[in-house]
């Protein structure tokens, strides 16, 4: 049995969208000590004392401060586990995020997203790559007759009912649900116009008392609206797949790593976005929800590999593979192997040998006299 710490990000603990990695590693029998982050709204971080004598140090999302530049020299196995959206795609390109992955090298990273999984190992770093899919319950199908949508508006600034607007622009929809309540500090949202209402025949509503109240108005539409520009694992339109819905959701991950538009659902620009053609939005959700089972089926027989890897020490996955120099032991002849190994991996070394190499000539053969 293996002593796990799992540090998460605190917000997780409401939503409890990142339990099913704990209850798989305490089904196979591993003790597992949750530990939340509360950092980033200005509370207490997880100090490195409080993790660093477990087996095994998972940290998704948050992370501890590290006691040294990098994680492996204080520890054998630590894996981090990043979420695509905290990294912003949707904003534009990226920034140079080599100081980010520089803690983790020599470690291992387990990735949700084929995004997040390619920059891991751009930057030389163990990672295993897993689609997660949620477990299919037995439900009733959505409705099989007309247009019934489903909008959860959460972010006023980023996906507004305005957005929506264009999609659905060519088309009259039976009966249309606005949940109008956004995320903590984010804008109040702006309701429907009245023209709009009586066109989609639109409710809303602002809060339940319970959420299977919610999740019932959820199950009447057949088209459901990703509330948001982007998901790092994205439970709330996985579950709408599960339930049969055709999604429609921006053109960014990780709703573009499930759906292929026109075949499962449906994908927009949310920059530009135009009217869709929902014609066949009662199939893309049948086969929506085919695909899940599949997907589910997919994640539980990796389920072996996964704690596989989370069990194996970080060294073992490196063995006999490239180790980043400010990590790799210097090779025999001291200087000499040192500045080589840089110089192979850099170009800006191999660039400027006729400076410094005249140098190290004179400065090896003094050493030898």
């Amino acid at each position: 049995m293996a002593r796990v710490a799992y540090v998460d990000h605190s917000f997780h603990r409401t939503t409890r969208s990142t339990a099913f990695l704990p209850e798989i590693l305490a089904r196979h029998g591993h003790q597992v000590d949750l530990l939340w982050d509360d950092a980033w709204r200005g509370g207490a971080a997880v100090a490195w004392s409080e993790v660093q004598a477990h087996d095994v140090v998972i940290m998704f999302q948050s992370y501890c401060p590290p006691p040294d530049a990098y994680f492996r020299r204080v520890h054998p196995n630590v894996i981090y586990i990043p979420m695509l959206d905290q990294f912003g795609l949707s904003q534009g390109p990226l920034f140079n995020l080599s100081s980010f992955w520089e803690p983790f090298q020599g470690c291992k990273v387990l990735n949700f997203s084929n995004a997040t999984h390619c920059m891991t190992t751009a930057f030389g770093i163990a990672s295993h790559l897993i689609r997660y899919y949620q477990p299919v319950q037995e439900t009733a199908a959505p409705p099989q007759q007309g247009l019934h949508g489903f909008f959860w508006l959460r972010r006023e600034q980023q996906l507004p009912w305005e957005t929506i607007r264009a999609l659905v622009s060519g088309t009259a929809f039976d009966s249309f649900h606005i949940h109008l309540a956004t995320d903590p500090g984010t804008a109040p949202p702006q309701s429907p116009s009245a023209g709009d209402v009586a066109r989609h025949h639109i409710t809303t509503s602002t809060w339940f008392e319970d959420k299977a109240d919610l999740n019932a108005v959820m199950a009447r539409a057949n088209v459901y609206f990703a509330p948001r520009l982007e998901e790092g694992i994205g439970q709330s339109f996985l579950e709408a797949m599960g339930r049969g819905q055709c999604v429609v959701a921006p053109d960014f991950g990780t709703m573009n790593e499930y759906i292929v538009p026109g075949v499962n659902g449906l994908l927009y620009d949310p920059r530009n976005p135009g009217p869709l053609d929902f014609s066949d939005a009662v199939a893309l959700g049948a086969q929506a929800r085919r695909g899940t089972v599949e997907g589910r089926a997919r994640w539980e027989a990796a389920e072996a590999d996964l704690v596989r890897f989370i069990l194996t020490p970080s060294e073992a996955l490196y063995a006999g593979k490239y180790q980043h120099p400010p990590l790799a032991p210097a090779p025999d002849g001291g200087g000499k192997g040192g500045v080589r190994a840089m110089a192979q991996q850099f170009a800006i070394f191999r660039a400027t040998r006729f400076l410094w190499h005249p140098l190290l000539r004179l400065a090896r053969k003094v050493r030898g006299n």
